[in-house]
């Protein structure tokens, strides 16, 4: 859902509490009998998101899969609005006069108990279609009622998404679901093992390094905080190509001049953009995302290890980022 309400103001004010109730209200305050209306012609764009392919893959998989992936996407749809309720409740107590944010507050939460039944109806085995309009985005329709997957925020739609693949991945086999034949398969880690690096002790200070990437710093004075940073460095630079190498294993285009980094609302997660159709990495990665100039300096890095070719020694000097204080 782009709220057409919503995307010209500024979220959090009361302003864009009243849009987003006007808009709301219009067409998500109770999931009705599906009738779809005909959208505008659009051209297609030449990417689609894995969560696109994944969706439309389903569509003439087993009722079991369906059935499980709209459990994960209406399971964390529920909680984003119930999240957005308890936020609107919130704001309404701290201004003392929010009427309205606590209309939108009732409304979101009666639309969060009626995607409750819809789970419930899952569960009771009733029939799971997955469906796509024009405008992209994927509807879930259970026994003839339909809710759009789609983020309240428009700029928190790629993590939703991310979760939802998460979650689903993480209780069904996505390996045939998206995977491109072209691509010999090579074993990527679940989750990247804890890295031990080698310290060398030279004239200009000591250097970390782990598989070509070498971090320098300017001094012994405070080198457990040292170890700690370079830790964390190569930790998270890790967790990030394998993270993205699956991506890729899995049909994502990564448009490596346009890979970008976000923090999630409320939540330790980063995101980190991979293309402009939405596809996306979810991982921890708190030094990456507060040292702006980082994430271009290990772009080249990270895509040649994803690439598979062996990439070029990178040298990152830690009073660049404000690792550390000069004369450290």
């Amino acid at each position: 859902m782009k709220s057409a309400g919503c995307g010209n103001v500024q979220p959090g004010s009361q302003l864009a509490w009243s849009a987003c109730l006007a808009c709301f209200m219009q067409w998500a305050i109770l999931i009705c009998p599906v009738v779809l209306a005909q959208s505008p012609v659009v051209q297609s764009p030449v990417l689609e998101s894995r969560f696109q392919r994944t969706a439309r893959y389903l569509q003439d998989a087993t009722p079991e899969m369906r059935a499980e992936f709209a459990t994960s996407a209406l399971r964390e749809l529920a909680e984003v609005y119930m999240a957005e309720a308890d936020l609107a409740r919130k704001q309404a107590e701290d201004q003392g006069n929010g009427s309205k944010l606590r209309a939108w507050s009732m409304a979101v939460d009666q639309y969060a108990g009626q995607i409750a039944l819809l789970l419930a109806d899952i569960g009771l085995g009733l029939p799971v279609e997955l469906r796509e309009n024009k405008k992209e985005a994927v509807t879930v329709v259970v026994a003839g009622r339909a809710t759009i997957l789609s983020h309240p925020r428009v700029d928190q739609q790629a993590t939703y998404e991310q979760r939802v693949l998460l979650d689903f991945c993480g209780r069904s086999d996505c390996k045939l679901l998206t995977a491109q034949a072209a691509v010999a398969p090579q074993p990527i880690p679940v989750s990247a093992s804890q890295v031990n690096p080698i310290w060398n002790f030279t004239e200009r200070g000591p250097v970390c390094s782990h598989d070509g990437i070498e971090l320098r710093f300017s001094g012994v004075r405070n080198l457990a905080r040292s170890r700690a940073t370079c830790q964390q460095l190569l930790q998270e630079v890790m967790t990030l190509v394998n993270e993205i190498a699956w991506q890729q294993r899995h049909g994502v285009t990564v448009q490596w001049q346009a890979i970008a980094i976000h923090a999630t609302p409320d939540r330790p997660e980063h995101v980190v953009q991979l293309n402009g159709t939405g596809d996306s990495v979810l991982a921890t990665l708190p030094l990456i995302h507060s040292s702006p100039e980082l994430l271009p300096d290990i772009t080249p890095w990270l895509q040649a290890s994803v690439q598979s070719k062996k990439p070029a020694a990178l040298q990152l000097d830690a009073a660049r980022y404000g690792w550390e204080q000069t004369g450290d």
